[in-house]
């Protein structure tokens, strides 16, 4: 990694960016248009999972929007830029630590993507075995991927999604948001759309998979708080942990083979009760992690942004669960 600036993190000047990135892009064009938003629909049943409204000491959902335009050079701090921990079942922050601060999830952007499909095949627009359409646009995506080729017919919804959310596959997240929304504008604005209802507050996405605009300009941007609401939507939908929770598995009848990017939720050196969620990384934002555990009938949720390295992440992340744990222990 390179080594960390002495001084924070300091918006880019527009003599930094290339002429490309003074271009508006098409996509934020297309986004302050009126987009027609199917109505998100409630999970069948949420496993517990906290709802949140407007109860205070708790996640919420009624905070006023404060959108930024600024484009950092790195959201990157030592041991991290900003995390959270919070009771699943009640909502309840148990630790934080500039939960609001801005940070570049990368990857973790990906939980969006898993909740807006898991919810298009709850309203019956997708299911799981419909085979997914490989195109140009898909095969040209980078970043790590399952090398998707147009000529494969037989890959489905849900071998992408493990693609997604167990080897982070960028191609995997734009040929689902191809199949449910026709293109990745479109499917960029439910994710946005999603993220209002939710009342992520901070949060706008670019990318229907979490790299960074190859311009320069600003990445999918949000918060710890804000992606832990985004968690607690996830995990009230059941299916999620069958996808985050996952270690191993293979596709194209058993030619490739996916192993989980999440060091928690292995088996062996693992963090016990780790089932998910997802892990991210680009070089401006650094390694950032959403995690998820549950012990004695305890579900808690971590989010950990901008981290140095790949070790320190899961280090801090261990450590922030270990603390979640103890404060409800605490209280019993």
């Amino acid at each position: 990694m390179d080594e960390l600036p002495a001084e924070p993190p300091r918006p880019l000047e527009l003599n930094d960016l290339s002429s490309a990135s003074q271009a508006v892009d098409p996509l934020v064009a297309e986004m302050n248009q009126a987009i027609p938003e199917p109505e998100p629909v409630v999970a069948q049943t949420s496993n517990g999972i906290y709802t949140p409204s407007s109860e205070p000491g708790r996640l919420r959902s009624d905070r006023t929007a404060r959108y930024s335009d600024q484009n950092y050079t790195n959201l990157v701090g030592d041991p991290y830029q900003c995390a959270i921990v919070v009771d699943a079942h009640t909502g309840e922050i148990l630790v934080e630590d500039r939960a609001h601060a801005l940070g570049y999830p990368a990857s973790v952007t990906k939980l969006m993507t898993l909740l807006v499909c898991l919810e298009a095949i709850d309203r019956g627009e997708i299911a799981l075995s419909d085979r997914v359409k490989i195109t140009e646009e898909v095969w040209q995506v980078g970043g790590s991927q399952l090398y998707l080729d147009p000529r494969e017919t037989d890959l489905t919804v849900e071998d992408m999604l493990y693609g997604i959310m167990v080897h982070s596959a960028n191609d995997a997240a734009r040929a689902l948001s191809l199949h449910v929304a026709g293109s990745r504008v479109a499917f960029v604005e439910r994710m946005n759309r999603r993220a209002q209802l939710i009342g992520m507050s901070a949060t706008r996405y670019v990318s229907d998979h979490g790299l960074p605009p190859e311009d320069q300009t600003q990445p999918d941007i949000s918060t710890p708080y804000d992606i832990a609401l985004l968690a607690l939507a996830c995990l009230r939908h059941p299916e999620t942990l069958t996808y985050t929770g996952t270690e191993l598995i293979y596709l194209r009848g058993g030619d490739t083979m996916l192993a989980t990017r999440n060091a928690l939720a292995k088996r062996v050196d693992g963090y016990a009760g780790c089932d998910g969620l997802k892990t991210g990384y680009h070089k401006r934002g650094g390694f950032s992690l959403a995690a998820t555990a549950e012990r004695n009938g305890h579900r808690i949720v971590s989010v950990v942004l901008g981290s140095p390295d790949k070790d320190t992440r899961n280090a801090v992340s261990r450590r922030l669960l270990d603390r979640g744990f103890e404060a409800l222990e605490a209280r019993r």
